[in-house]
C-alpha cells in the first residue's frame, strides 16, 4: 500500500495521539501531575499534535527530495522552539563525513542539551532503517519524536523507490522511552 504524503502524515498523527492518550502516566511528565482539566490535557494534546505534525510534514518532504536527487537520505533532525517556531537542527562541518549512526547520536546529543535548558519543546530525528517482514529486508524511515508535553514514540515507516521518486507504506508505531526530555538526568 502506498501513502500520499497527506495521508502519511494524517495517519502517523491520528496513531500518534491515540496512542499517547492511552498510556499510563510514567510518573515524570508534565501532564503526570493529575492536575489538568481535559479541556486543559485536550489543547496540550493539539498543541503537541500540531507540533509534531509540522515537523513530520518536513521530514518526509527533507527524505522525498533527498531520495528524489540522489537515491539515498542522510539521517536529519527538528526541533520546536518555546515560541513555537520549527527550525530544522545542523550539525557542524566536521560531522558531514560521519556514520550515519554517529550522526544519529550527535542529533541526541545536541537536542538534550537544548531540552535541558529548556529551549526547546518538541523533537523529530529521521534516519534510514530496515526492517525484516515476512523473512523479506525492507527500507523504512525511521522517525523518532518526543514532545516535552508527554508525547514519545518510533515510527518505522516502509520506504518505496522507483524511477526517481520515493513512495511510504503504512507507519508501523513502536514504543520509545523518553531520550530527550525526560531521561534520568533532566
Amino acid at each position: 500500500m502506498t501513502l500520499t504524503k497527506a495521508s502519511l502524515i494524517l495517519l502517523a498523527s491520528s496513531i500518534l495521539f491515540g496512542q499517547a492518550l492511552a498510556r499510563e502516566p510514567s510518573g515524570n511528565g508534565v501532564l503526570d501531575d493529575g492536575k489538568l482539566t481535559r479541556e486543559e490535557l485536550a489543547a496540550a494534546m493539539l498543541t503537541a499534535e500540531r507540533d509534531l505534525s509540522g515537523m513530520l510534514e518536513q521530514a518526509i518532504d527533507q527524505v522525498e527530495g533527498d531520495m528524489a536527487s540522489a537515491g539515498i537520505f542522510a539521517p536529519a533532525a527538528w526541533m520546536v522552539m518555546k515560541d513555537r517556531e520549527l527550525k530544522s537542527v545542523k550539525l557542524s562541518s566536521e560531522a558531514d563525513q560521519a556514520p550515519p549512526s554517529i550522526k544519529v547520536q550527535m542529533y541526541r546529543a545536541s537536542l538534550r542539551s537544548l531540552a535541558r535548558h529548556n529551549r526547546i519543546d518538541a523533537v523529530l530525528i529521521v534516519y534510514p532503517g530496515t526492517i525484516t517482514k515476512d523473512g523479506v529486508k525492507e527500507r523504512v524511515v525511521v522517525v523518532e519524536h518526543e514532545h516535552r508535553l508527554g508525547v514519545s514514540g518510533l515510527k518505522l515507516i516502509p520506504l518505496s523507490y522507483e524511477q526517481s521518486e520515493a513512495s511510504f507504506g503504512a507507519p508501523i508505531d513502536q514504543d520509545k522511552e523518553f531520550q530527550i526530555f525526560y531521561d534520568e538526568k533532566a
